[in-house]
């Protein structure tokens, strides 16, 4: 008999997540969470391994089942995860070396190769997006350059959910959404573009096959099934990525609709036709979950995790306090904030710890504090965190309604939305409407109605959204105090542009005396 519940796992890049959905009621029946690490060998460069993603899905899943007599009854899985990670594997499915991941930007000189033997023009018309290091192929061109042995051993690229989803039914798989990644990936079409994939110099065949997102790929294999505790037999589908993934999970499922997700980056989501064609290759395009659909989307790279540094950096008196009144750390740190006024007294922050993503695209960029006088406190420099970041997302909005695509209002997600104060900040920076759902982690959900739909269990991936998803709550803005905001924005920005070449210089000078 088939069972009733079903299992959503995502992939984050600090943080794998799982969850088990009750089909049945619309509610979750367990959840379970297990961090990860990440490593920067190099300024620049940041890296994981393939194992410790298996070592930490197969702790959420234990986490999961240790919560019930759920095994049995679960009908299918999926997988999403962080995108433009490279990730090499050989014909046994073995990792060749550490996953490249998004942030890491090493790679601007097969960028500049790949403007040169194929063109931005023709990449931007076949893929919908711009030329970066954050994309598959630079990374890919990279290890071609400098490990040569390596390349030459290269059976498949998967994604972190496909190299976790190999592991899981033991076939090479990729989800359109995490093909989008991928120059040779001809979004509107839906298939490999050989000919830009030649041009690039990555061979077709080192992509797997592609499913969309709800379609079946597998059977959890006994091996997985002994590591996991899952049943050996239990249907396996594509999944997403994870921002698609999160976006389905939170009822984001039509063209207009748009949806921010913050975590250790960040996401701002647009939904446009997959048929419109937009002419803006600052802020990205790639599939939703949802066939029909794309993504107009803007990554934000140093979201939570400048919050997160300043923790790990300065945060020690925090962490003790925390630990002994049983508080969320991060809960302090914004109480601090609470103390400063808007604008943080003219203390503005760039939230650009190692690169910055959309919109600049600027691999040299690194973080900066400007305004800094004798009255500066430490609770100044954690409001200001909290607004560069704000910023950061307002700099998009204002590009994507520049390319003709409305932004009305915006659904939230993910860990730095669950703290009231720093979601008014947003709303006020911004001057839209915030909705905050009624749900937890939304990638997981939309992974497990994925994995519900190709079981059969749904009709589409939509079905179930109305039980599932409701908002709790609206934030507005401040009219008055977005005024203030956008006037330290304009100068937030003029910083940036006036330092840009500065930064540029600073990293070959970094570099210089870190190799000597």
């Amino acid at each position: 008999m088939r069972g009733h519940l079903t299992l959503g796992i995502d992939i984050g890049t600090t943080n794998v997540k799982a969850a088990i959905l009750d089909t049945n009621t619309g509610k979750l029946v367990a959840f379970g969470s297990k961090e990860h690490p990440l490593f920067h060998p190099f300024p620049g460069w940041a890296e994981q391994e393939p194992g410790n993603y298996w070592s930490a899905v197969v702790s959420a899943i234990r986490q999961c089942l240790d919560q019930g007599r759920f095994a049995d009854d679960i009908a299918a899985v999926a997988l999403s995860g962080l995108v433009g990670v490279t990730l090499p594997v050989n014909d046994q499915g073995r990792p060749l070396r550490p996953a490249m991941i998004w942030m890491d930007a090493r790679s601007e000189p097969e960028c500049e190769d790949i403007r040169t033997r194929v063109g931005e023009a023709a990449i931007n018309r076949n893929n919908g997006n711009r030329i970066a290091p954050w994309f598959i192929d630079p990374k890919a061109l990279w290890i071609k350059r400098h490990e040569p042995h390596i390349f030459s051993a290269i059976h498949k690229f998967l994604s972190p959910s496909g190299y976790c989803t190999f592991r899981m039914c033991g076939n090479f798989t990729m989800n359109t959404g995490d093909a989008g990644l991928a120059y040779a990936y001809e979004y509107q079409k839906e298939s490999w573009n050989e000919g830009i994939a030649n041009a690039i110099g990555i061979p077709l065949e080192m992509f797997p096959r592609l499913y969309r997102s709800h379609e079946l790929v597998g059977e959890v294999t006994r091996q997985a099934a002994e590591e996991t505790g899952l049943r050996a037999g239990t249907l396996v589908a594509a999944g997403g990525t994870d921002i698609s993934s999160a976006a389905l999970g939170v009822g984001v499922t039509k063209a207009g609709q748009a949806y921010y997700s913050m975590g250790t980056g960040s996401n701002l989501g647009i939904m446009i036709p997959t048929e419109q064609r937009v002419e803006e290759y600052r802020i990205l395009k790639w599939p939703h979950v949802l066939p029909g659909l794309t993504m107009f989307d803007g990554p934000m790279a140093f979201t939570g995790a400048s919050l997160k540094w300043f923790r790990d950096q300065f945060g020690d008196s925090e962490w003790r306090l925390a630990e002994r009144m049983g508080q969320n750390v991060f809960d302090l740190f914004t109480a601090q904030a609470m103390q400063v006024p808007p604008c943080s007294d003219g203390l503005l922050y760039l939230p650009y710890l190692g690169n910055t993503l959309s919109p600049n695209w600027h691999s040299n960029a690194t973080g900066a504090f400007f305004g800094i006088r004798p009255t500066t406190t430490r609770s100044h420099f954690i409001r200001a965190l909290i607004e560069g970041v704000a910023f950061d997302l307002y700099s998009n909005i204002r590009i994507a309604r520049e390319a003709g695509v409305a932004v009305d209002g915006l659904i939230l997600n993910g860990g730095p939305t669950k703290s009231r104060f720093w979601n008014q900040i947003t709303a006020n920076v911004v001057n839209v409407p915030l909705q905050v759902p009624d749900i937890g982690e939304a990638a997981p959900i939309g992974d497990a109605i994925l994995a519900g739909t190709a079981a059969g269990i749904y009709s589409s991936p939509v079905e179930p959204l109305d039980r599932i998803v409701r908002i709790k709550e609206t934030i507005d803005p401040d009219p008055k105090l977005h005024e203030r905001y956008r006037a330290f924005f304009d100068i937030w920005s003029s910083f940036y542009q006036h330092v840009r070449g500065d930064m540029d210089a600073h990293r070959a000078l970094v570099d210089r005396y870190h190799s000597g």
